[in-house]
């Protein structure tokens, strides 16, 4: 049975994450991710990062071409697989009933859907994340050593996806000092020396100067405004308000035993650590996208509690409502990303396609993001909107001298409200040039809309 119900939930699963997975637009991260992975060659790996999801990126293009289904189509796959890897993680931490609601709340998540069906790097560090917990806490159920190392390796994978992603390390020292209090053996001490040794000697750098510049060079640079409430209200808005809720009192109501020590740390020491980072560095809330897996798993504790607690009295069927009203909000969300949201995305490559079929081989397009330029419209000569927003009496003059060519204006409205907050260039442009089209787009209560004027 257990094999069944999975099969369903990963089934759906699957049909969601290829739905309209190539409809959507490129965003800009993923333009730019696309970007580098096209170039990522032996000689350059060095200067990414975080080079997994280039990678499997440009291992997707290879197989599927370079179209917005062949880029995500193994970000895709990865996402398929992380609904697997939760269901093993809660039905170990708890029983195959919560590992099974657990799977299910994140097949239908639309904030894992959305991921999934992008080329970038949050769902890589969602199933690395996923498989360092579950193989770390086997490791010191069964003081083994192979799942130490099993363990290390896909924190390792999770570092090369993202690097803030390494506040997994102290998240799991919390609960190995915990065990350690507990039961402290030869076996379990060389265990843990074998995980986070490896871990623990490039601390030994930030004794080089050129270690800590490069580290805290953006500290104190947050333009986006990220705060700490900004960051809860991230989580709390992409795992659902009904699904945090339910994960506040599956943590409640759960005995504070191994299972849910093991979440608590998880989930909550990288959300105290960034919580404290926002104050100094630009950090955002989908940094923490990794740890959401404790939330849906403890969503589902809460299902179990209710549904105990309801069956001794009123019978089982009633029970089965808390877990399908969680479902079902899930959906109305899955809903509105595929009907109302655009996927989350803004409509670029509908924006361009516009221009393609008004412009002039002279025409030039002025845009926030000239990649995407570069991406959808190749043959015209992308500007940087700087110019305008600097100095707009020389960018005119410049303009007047050239013979007034014709400029495309591509207004993205989501980064204009944040380099453009008084509308001083959008009343620049909006004087001289007309509207050609605009492409609505509207997700999570934010505008992603596209205006696409003409000077001429």
């Amino acid at each position: 049975m257990q094999i069944v119900l999975l099969s369903v939930v990963a089934i759906f699963g699957i049909a969601l994450r290829f739905w309209n997975l190539g409809h959507w637009s490129f965003w800009i991260d993923e333009v730019f991710t696309v970007r580098d992975a096209q170039s990522l060659s032996l000689n350059n790996w060095q200067s990414i990062p975080n080079p997994i999801p280039y990678l499997a990126v440009k291992l997707s293009m290879a197989l599927a071409g370079h179209s917005e289904w062949g880029s995500r189509l193994i970000p895709c796959l990865v996402g398929i697989a992380s609904i697997l890897a939760v269901f093993g993680l809660g039905r170990t931490l708890f029983n195959w009933q919560v590992g099974l609601l657990s799977s299910a709340f994140v097949a239908c998540s639309s904030w894992h859907l959305f991921w999934a069906q992008n080329a970038r790097y949050p769902v890589f560090t969602f199933l690395f994340a996923v498989l360092t917990a579950w193989f770390f806490y086997l490791s010191l159920e069964r003081d083994s050593t192979l799942l130490t190392i099993a363990a290390f390796a896909c924190c390792l994978w999770l570092i090369l996806s993202h690097t803030l992603s390494v506040v997994i390390v102290p998240a799991l020292g919390v609960y190995a000092i915990i065990c350690l209090l507990e039961n402290s053996n030869r076996k379990r001490w060389i265990n843990l020396v074998i995980f986070f040794i490896p871990f623990a000697m490039p601390v030994l750098a930030l004794a080089l100067p050129e270690v800590r510049g490069y580290l805290f060079s953006g500290w104190g640079r947050n333009e986006w405004q990220r705060s700490p409430l900004y960051i809860v209200l991230t989580l709390v808005e992409g795992v659902s308000v009904p699904i945090a809720v339910a994960a506040f009192f599956g943590f409640v109501v759960t005995r504070f035993n191994k299972s849910t020590r093991f979440l608590l740390c998880y989930a909550g020491i990288p959300l105290a650590f960034f919580l404290v980072a926002s104050q100094f560095q630009n950090v955002a809330g989908y940094y923490l996208f990794w740890t959401t897996a404790a939330y849906f798993i403890f969503a589902a504790v809460a299902c179990e509690q209710l549904w105990k607690v309801i069956a001794e009295k009123s019978g089982s069927i009633i029970g089965i409502l808390v877990p399908c009203v969680l479902v079902v909000t899930l959906l109305s969300q899955d809903y509105l990303y595929f009907k109302i949201e655009n996927g989350g995305r803004p409509k670029w490559r509908e924006a361009f396609g516009s221009i393609q079929t008004e412009k002039q081989p002279a025409d030039q397009v002025v845009l926030s993001e000239p990649e995407m330029g570069r991406r959808y419209l190749p043959e015209l000569t992308p500007i940087y909107i700087g110019g305008l927003l600097d100095n707009p009496e020389a960018f005119e003059e410049a303009w007047e001298n050239s013979g007034r060519d014709r400029l495309w204006f591509v207004v993205d409205v989501a980064s204009f409200n944040v380099f453009d907050a008084n509308e001083n260039v959008r009343s620049w442009i909006r004087q001289r040039g007309h509207l050609v089209k605009t492409f609505p787009a509207f997700s999570r209560a934010k505008d992603r809309t596209i205006h696409v004027y003409l000077l001429e």
